[in-house]
């Protein structure tokens, strides 16, 4: 069976002059999708279209082929509704309900094909416009700062037998500090490299790029950046990316960036070297530097920082916001 996305693939194709003009329908689709410059968007988005026009037409003889160029004719603000509802109650791939960030996204990916419609004059109205999971707390845990240190000192390099070993906990070391002390984000820690480094104002920095091709400077924790450093002059010839493969097969050899599930092990398995009961990833990282950072800044300076876009979004790792000794006592001045 066809698939949507192949359908928005072979638009490509066809506008670049390989086969007949597409139909107005796909071409509002591949504006909407294709347009991104993150590779890695573009792929979640025609995965979440994929998804969409699979779950309508689930049941129907007609296929996906005929759903897609059908929906601005068929497709209306009840079931728009009905997806939405569908995507609260569906799994993810590991069985666990989606978030409501991936939800939030796969309604704002129908949305804006649908704006797309609008502007074709397909349409007169845009059924998604305005619908949301609606923001809860985030679900990923954060460390304790105690936690956090055992995480941070289990690579101890300077333990290492071997040379190669000392190469690996080194590497290690540097990553868990970008991803526990700095929150970035596993995908913009990946693909950090040695020309990244700086310094600005008299600080070591780390110019990092972001999703929606922006870039973001961190103040880099000088002893992250002396153990870079380190790293780099025991270890990398030149220039290049800072935390790559070492074996001499797979996705992460060396010269290449860690893959995401590298990168994810790496985290897992020195959080089992920690003592850590709880289930560790890459993100978590992010959670834990915005809740313990709220502790002692405001919302939108954390925000800034963090380079989140909206403070809405930090404010949703905010593990502080129950807890009774920070709340405001409005009857502190009152005699009972």
């Amino acid at each position: 069976m066809t698939k949507a996305s192949d359908i928005i693939l072979a638009a490509r194709r066809a506008q670049n002059g390989d086969s007949k003009p597409p139909d107005r329908v796909i071409m509002a689709c591949r504006n909407a999708i294709l347009v991104h410059p993150s590779e890695h968007t573009r792929r979640a988005y025609i995965h979440d279209l994929d998804f969409f026009v699979r779950s309508i037409s689930y049941g129907s003889n007609q296929g996906e082929a005929h759903v897609l160029l059908n929906l601005p004719r068929m497709f209306r603000r009840e079931h728009a509704i009905a997806y939405r509802d569908l995507l609260r109650s569906s799994l993810s791939s590991r069985g666990r309900p989606l978030s409501d960030g991936t939800v939030n996204r796969r309604l704002a990916v129908m949305s804006a094909i649908f704006r797309e419609f609008m502007r074709e004059g397909l349409v007169a109205t845009n059924p998604f416009k305005g619908l949301t999971a609606g923001y809860r707390c985030d679900p990923t845990p954060a460390l304790s700062n105690e936690e956090r240190q055992r995480l941070l000192d289990a690579p101890d390099f300077e333990a290492a037998k071997t040379r190669s070993e000392r190469q690996r906990r080194l590497r290690d070391k540097c990553l868990l500090a970008l991803l526990f002390v700095h929150g970035i984000r596993q995908q913009e820690a990946r693909l950090v490299r040695t020309t990244d480094l700086g310094t600005n104002q008299g600080y070591y920095t780390i110019t990092v790029k972001q999703k929606r091709n922006l870039t973001i400077v961190h103040r880099l924790h000088p002893k992250l950046h002396h153990y870079i450093e380190l790293y780099r002059g025991e270890f990398m010839d030149g220039d290049g990316y800072v935390f790559t493969g070492l074996a001499r097969n797979g996705n992460s050899a060396p010269g290449r960036p860690l893959s995401p599930q590298a990168i994810g092990y790496i985290v897992e398995r020195w959080a089992e070297v920690a003592g850590i009961k709880q289930r560790v990833t890459p993100h978590v990282g992010r959670a834990t530097v915005i809740t313990q950072a709220l502790k002692k800044a405001p919302l939108q300076v954390v925000a800034r920082s963090i380079g989140h876009a909206s403070i809405e979004s930090t404010a949703r790792y905010d593990r502080n916001r129950n807890r009774m000794d920070q709340a405001i006592m409005t009857y502190q001045d009152c005699e009972l």
